[in-house]
């Protein structure tokens, strides 16, 4: 009786410490499948968003599972993530804070990574230009995008509904 009773405490115990792991894996799968983090280059992770939503929401998403809209460090980085997407997509380059003043969400500046690619029309007017043809408030976020041969960033309204890069370190 008394083997009895330490057995069904142990099969307890073990039913415990199985249920605990399980929830712990399941958690991190589903972390993972949610991110989708199959995409690494040079010790970042990156999850590229197959829905649209506006920066400041694209952003708390990326923050949420423990990254970050993309910061743009080099020009290989950057041809990487090309390769990898075919529209617009948020990254994590802004002037919110004050106009003209460009700034990754890392609080980099473009001058601190060193990289700018920034659309130049053969009218010789180039982006950011701040247009408010569709928004008053004017253009205040960065996309990406693969345009005429070249990869480029255009300001647009940050309101706007765009797929969206997240980066990790890992």
């Amino acid at each position: 009786s008394v083997s009895l009773v330490f057995a069904l405490g142990g099969l307890c115990v073990l039913g415990i410490m199985y249920f605990s792991v399980s929830v712990q894996l399941s958690a991190q799968k589903t972390m993972h499948y949610t991110l989708n983090c199959t995409t690494n280059f040079h010790g970042k992770l990156y999850f590229f968003s197959s829905n649209v939503l506006n920066w400041s929401s694209s952003r708390a998403f990326c923050v949420s599972k423990g990254a970050d809209l993309v910061t743009i460090t080099s020009q290989t980085e950057q041809d990487f993530l090309a390769s990898e997407i075919e529209e617009q997509h948020w990254i994590g380059l802004t002037d919110l804070k004050t106009e003209g003043h460009w700034v990754w969400v890392n609080n980099q500046t473009l001058t601190d990574t060193g990289v700018q690619s920034w659309y130049k029309r053969a009218s010789g007017q180039s982006e950011p230009d701040n247009w408010r043809g569709t928004d008053p408030s004017g253009e205040h976020c960065a996309v990406v995008r693969y345009f005429e041969g070249h990869v480029h960033w255009f300001d647009v309204s940050c309101k706007l509904q765009k797929k969206f890069i997240c980066e990790k370190k890992y």
